[in-house]
């Protein structure tokens, strides 16, 4: 697979989800170089699922694990403001 526009940030997070999934044998990426804009990934799967189905759980599961640590944010944030207008 090839990601364009991507970097380390997506390839290694990609990687261990992927690596997550008893049904995949390896997973890996490269950044071919810092100038060149694309994320090259391997993925090796048991005959079990194919590797697209758990590129896209993998990133499924990224997206889900985004939105839970944007919805702790967001109430960390909230349950701040609220502290520091109740102490003023």
């Amino acid at each position: 697979y090839q990601f364009k526009g991507e970097d380390h940030t997506l390839g290694n997070s990609l990687r261990y989800m992927l690596m997550k999934n008893p049904a995949v044998d390896f997973a890996g990426y490269t950044v071919p170089h810092p100038s060149e804009p694309y994320m090259n990934v391997r993925v090796q799967t048991h005959q079990s699922t194919t590797a697209d189905d758990a590129v896209d759980e993998s990133l499924d599961n990224i997206t889900a694990v985004c939105d839970i640590v944007l919805k702790t944010y967001k109430k960390a944030v909230k349950d701040f403001k609220k502290k520091e207008a109740s102490e003023n």
